[in-house]
């Protein structure tokens, strides 16, 4: 099960079987797969239940779908709670995941969204074992027992040191912590999590082998998937640091241009300093258009005094906003260029307009450093 990500609002594919406080939940295609090898492995190694194995199986795979979704609502109600807008939950194929827009976020808010999915696991385990051994009857008891296995399971396995584990969040917010730099959080904590990749195989895999024992055909591709998975995830993380190393090359102030900042109703002489360059806001003064130079020399210069701004703006991508502070490095600012795939963005701190940031100019500062 992979750490929560901090991702964009952008969709993803899956069936969506509930809405919690506007919260997409989502099951994956790729769920259908594994509920379905759950359901025969289930139902094929307990012949002496007869066809009631196969009913069985299809309460395990159940269960482990809700097990994701209290793993993933954790995340997402805690993310919620420190006040970062949560896009989704997904369960599928690797078990889920937590999109979130954690662009503001801090190492100890970080790492709290993460450890939240393995307890609540932990306090699911807990639950349903207590319940096992309280109910008498056979199967009922299986699966009570089985839920209880399959959460504590998640629980430990998903605290391991590594990402794309929640182990692996905690290491990542530790070390950011320590150096404050997220860029060396997030590749110490790939590294960390190349090595629990090596470490699962050699345990699952090696192991038995070394003993003389022989895995099964279906433990060893299921585990080839999840390390696969893992040394992916792992290896993202790495890129994404030295990204961001990259980008910490330069600040904000030095590629953010002020511009003057109109209302659409205020006029085009405003902005005569610059050209007829200016950012239009709307009346909760959030900004959505541009005037643009070639557009107001269109328009005879003695006529700039009766011009409104709106006559000239033409409106701009949804994600063109960056949030940040001069003092910030340009992840924020590229984030913006990458997400609304736009060759210039306008930055703005708590409200309030920066100015623009174009792709040249963050090229041009990380080049100079």
């Amino acid at each position: 099960m992979a750490a929560p990500n901090e991702t964009s609002s952008s969709g993803s594919s899956g069936f969506v079987i509930a809405r919690i406080g506007g919260v997409p939940v989502q099951i994956g295609a790729s769920w259908l797969l594994l509920a379905a090898v759950i359901t025969y492995i289930v139902g094929s190694g307990a012949p002496e239940l007869g066809a009631v194995a196969y009913v069985v199986g299809v309460a395990y795979a159940i269960s482990l779908l809700v097990s994701v979704l209290v793993h993933e609502g954790a995340h997402a109600g805690m993310a919620r709670a420190l006040g970062f807008p949560v896009h989704r939950v997904v369960a599928d194929l690797w078990g889920g995941h937590t999109a979130y827009d954690a662009r503001l976020s801090t190492p100890g808010r970080a790492a709290a969204i993460a450890v939240v999915g393995p307890v609540a696991n932990g306090a699911l385990a807990l639950v349903a074992w207590i319940a096992s051994l309280a109910v008498s009857a056979d199967v009922p008891s299986r699966i009570l027992f089985g839920i209880a296995f399959v959460n504590l399971l998640l629980a430990g396995f998903n605290l391991l040191p590594g990402l794309p584990l929640d182990g692996g969040q905690l290491v990542d917010a530790l070390v950011w912590k320590l150096t404050g730099r997220r860029e060396k959080g997030l590749i110490a904590a790939g590294w960390t999590g190349r090595v629990v990749t090596l470490g699962v195989i050699g345990w699952f895999v090696v192991r038995p082998l070394v003993e003389g024992s022989q895995p099964s055909l279906t433990s060893i591709i299921w585990m080839g998937l999840i390390c696969v998975f893992m040394w992916q995830g792992a290896t993202g993380a790495i890129r994404t640091g030295q990204a961001r190393q990259m980008l910490a090359r330069g600040t904000v102030a030095q590629v953010v241009r002020p511009v003057p900042v109109l209302r659409g109703s205020d006029l085009l002489e405003a902005a005569a300093a610059t050209g007829g360059l200016a950012v239009v806001v709307d009346e909760s003064g959030r900004p959505t258009s541009l005037v643009l130079p070639q557009d107001a020399q269109t328009v005879p210069r003695e006529r700039w005094a009766s011009t409104p701004a709106s006559a000239l703006a033409r409106v701009q991508p949804e994600r063109w906003v960056a949030d940040t502070r001069p003092q910030d490095d340009l992840t924020a600012v590229v984030t913006a260029i990458q997400e609304s795939t736009s060759n210039v963005v306008v930055a703005v701190e708590g409200g309030r307009v920066l100015g623009l940031v174009t792709v040249e100019a963050v090229n041009a500062a990380i080049a100079a450093n």
